[in-house]
């Protein structure tokens, strides 16, 4: 019972913090503002929102798996679920289109650290992604039972120590492309 007093806050919050980012990130590229500086300092505006969420996101998951310990299970599902989701966003509306900055065009560009982080971080991030987005599609139900993951617990772990070893190969392409 006490689970489902909190289940429509939690769809509104995700929805709310997934699409005010999504509307942000629209807005933003509409009015053409994304390669203004922003408030770290070196990076562009939209580089450092993408790297302040990345933290909350992070953030965010790393909460989730003390709500899974306490044994808030539908809390955790629903926090698990909003994070990857607005991964989705930052992955598809921005980071994807940051990778036309660094294309190699033969295999010595990997040489270059810009490049070659740029993409291991992607790499790494796709895997990352993948599995959260599976997890949460095996978690909410969406996934055919016979398609289901018997050693989900383990995913999971290995799901939110990639997103914390993505988050840092963040800053570290983050120095590569606007400090060093």
């Amino acid at each position: 019972m006490a689970a489902q007093r909190w289940k429509l806050p939690a769809i509104i919050a995700a929805v709310m913090l997934i699409g005010g980012t999504l509307a942000g990130i629209v807005w933003i590229g509409a009015n053409k503002l994304e390669g203004t500086p922003g408030f770290f300092g070196p990076a562009p505006l939209i580089a450092d929102i993408n790297l302040s969420l990345e933290i909350l996101l992070v953030a965010g998951l790393t909460v989730g798996i003390f709500l899974a310990r306490r044994g808030s299970i539908d809390a955790h599902k629903y926090n698990q679920t909003t994070w990857v989701l607005l991964n989705m966003v930052l992955v598809a509306f921005i980071m994807a289109g940051s990778m036309q900055d660094v294309k190699p065009t033969q295999l010595a560009d990997f040489s270059d650290a810009r490049i070659g982080i740029t993409w291991l971080h992607a790499l790494a991030g796709c895997f990352t992604v993948a599995s959260g987005l599976w997890i949460v599609l095996q978690m909410n139900g969406i996934v055919p039972q016979s398609w289901r993951i018997k050693w989900w617990k383990n995913l999971m772990r290995a799901t939110v120590a990639g997103y914390w070893a993505v988050a840092l190969g963040g800053f570290v392409t983050y120095y590569f492309w606007y400090v060093g």
